[in-house]
C-alpha cells in the first residue's frame, strides 16, 4: 500500500526542495551564458521598422523620378483629389529633390540621364558666376538655403569630379556669406521686400553648415570644414545653449544632420551634448493624441501648421539622434528617439496615397506614392516625397 497522507505532506518539502534548486539553478545556468541569448523583440521591431521604411521611401522615390518634366525640373505639386498642377515652384526645394537624382544616378541608367538633364537645366538656367564665387539666382535672388542645396546636389553626384570648379566656386560662395564671427547673412542677392533673417536662418544656417561639411567629405579641403566648425560653434550657442530664448523646430534636423557628421570627424562630445538637447526639445511637438506622429502641437501654432515635408526632415534629424544615442549607449533617448520615429513612420505611411482615390480625374500612377501635405490637404508636393525619402534611406541604412 502507498505511504499515508499525513507521512506524504510530512515528506514533500523534502521533494520540493531539491526540485526547486535545479529549476533555480538550471535558470541561472541559462541566464549567465552569453552564448544563448533570449529572443530578441529589439531586433524584431527594427526589421519592421526597416520594411516600413523602405515600403515607403521606394514608394516616394517611384513617385518623385515619375514627376520629372521634359525641361529636366520636377513638376513641383499636384492636387490628386482634382488633377491640378501648381503653377508656382521653389528652387531651393526643386535643388533639394535635384539632390535625391544625384544621390540615386549610380542605381540605373534612366536615372543618370535624368540627373544629367536636371543637372544640365540648372547650371544653364540658374547657376551664376562671377569673382571666383558660384551661386543660384532665381527670380533675381540668390538664397544662401539654395545655394547649400546646389552645392549638396553637386556633392553628391557621380560627376563631381567633372564639375570640381563649380564645385568650389559655389563653397566660396557659401563661404563669403559667413560672418566673422561664424555666423551667416541668408542672400547674397537680397529681395527688395522686407524679410526676417532670423527666420529665414532657422533654416539656412544648418543646411549651409551641412553642405560645407559634405563639400569636405567629397573633397578633403579642409578650409570648409574649419568654416563648418566655426559656423557650428556659433549656432550652439544661439541655438544650443540659448535654446529656451531661441528655440524654432525648423533648425533640430538641419544643425542634427551637420553635428552628427561633425561628430564622426572630429570625436568631440559638445557636437553629441548639442544633438541631445536639440532633439529632446523637439519630441515635445511630435503628436501622441490626435494625429499620432505628426510633428505638429496646437500649443504652438507659431511653429506652423501640420506639414509633411516637415515630418520627412524631423524624421530624418532623429534617425541621426538616434545612431548616436547609440553610439554614446545612452539606452534611454536611444529608446525615446526609436519610438518617436515609430510613430513618425505610421503618420507618413497614413499621409502616402497607396491606393487610387476613388474620383480622381488623372492616372493612379501619376501620384501613387506621393505624400498628401497634410491630414485634410490633398496636394502632394516635391519636398514632401524628398524629406521623406532622405528620413527613410538614412533609417534603413543604420537599422
Amino acid at each position: 500500500m502507498g505511504l499515508s497522507k499525513k507521512l506524504k505532506n510530512s515528506l514533500l518539502p523534502f521533494f520540493l526542495f531539491p526540485a526547486a534548486v535545479g529549476i533555480f539553478a538550471f535558470l541561472f545556468f541559462i541566464a549567465s551564458r552569453n552564448d544563448i541569448a533570449p529572443i530578441d523583440e529589439t531586433i524584431q521591431e527594427k526589421e519592421e521598422m526597416k520594411k516600413s521604411a523602405e515600403s515607403i521611401r521606394d514608394l516616394a522615390l517611384e513617385w518623385l523620378i515619375k514627376n520629372i518634366r521634359g525641361n529636366g525640373l520636377f513638376a513641383y505639386s499636384i492636387n490628386p483629389e482634382t488633377g491640378e498642377y501648381s503653377t508656382g515652384n521653389n528652387e531651393l526645394r526643386q535643388l533639394m529633390s535635384s539632390r535625391i537624382l544625384a544621390e540615386r544616378s549610380a542605381d540605373s541608367d534612366e536615372i543618370m540621364k535624368l540627373h544629367e538633364k536636371n543637372l544640365e537645366f540648372i547650371i544653364m538656367n540658374w547657376y551664376q558666376e562671377e569673382s571666383g564665387i558660384a551661386y543660384i539666382l532665381y527670380d533675381d535672388k540668390s538664397k544662401l538655403g539654395a545655394n547649400a542645396m546646389f552645392l549638396r546636389m553637386l556633392s553628391a553626384s557621380p560627376h563631381f569630379n567633372r564639375y570640381s570648379t563649380i564645385a568650389t566656386a559655389a563653397a566660396r560662395g557659401i563661404a563669403t556669406l559667413q560672418n566673422s564671427d561664424g555666423s551667416f547673412r541668408p542672400w547674397l542677392k537680397a529681395p527688395d521686400y522686407e524679410f526676417n533673417p532670423d527666420y529665414l536662418l532657422t533654416f539656412y544656417s544648418g543646411e549651409a553648415i551641412l553642405a560645407l561639411v559634405e563639400y569636405f567629405e567629397r573633397s578633403g579641403d579642409k578650409l570648409y570644414l574649419n568654416a563648418a566648425l566655426k559656423s557650428a560653434e556659433f549656432y550652439i550657442k544661439k541655438y544650443v545653449q540659448n535654446i529656451e530664448k531661441n528655440y524654432y523646430p525648423a533648425y533640430v534636423p538641419w544643425h542634427t544632420i551637420s553635428y552628427a557628421k561633425l561628430y564622426k570627424i572630429t570625436n568631440d562630445l559638445k557636437f553629441v551634448n548639442a544633438i541631445f538637447t536639440l532633439n529632446d526639445k523637439l519630441l515635445e511637438l511630435q503628436d501622441t493624441t490626435n494625429e499620432v506622429g505628426r510633428f505638429f502641437n496646437p500649443a504652438a501654432p507659431e511653429y506652423g501648421a501640420p506639414h509633411s515635408s516637415s515630418d520627412g526632415i524631423y524624421t530624418e534629424g532623429l534617425a541621426y539622434a538616434f545612431e548616436i544615442a547609440d553610439l554614446a549607449n545612452d539606452t534611454d533617448r536611444k529608446e525615446r528617439y526609436k519610438k518617436s520615429i515609430e510613430l513618425s513612420l505610421k503618420n507618413i505611411q497614413k499621409l502616402q496615397y497607396r491606393l487610387p482615390l476613388p474620383n480622381s480625374p488623372i492616372p493612379f500612377e501619376s501620384y501613387r506614392g506621393g505624400i498628401k501635405t497634410n491630414i485634410d490637404n490633398p496636394w502632394t508636393r516635391i519636398d514632401n516625397a524628398q524629406h521623406t525619402i532622405d528620413g527613410m534611406d538614412y533609417l534603413i541604412q543604420i537599422l
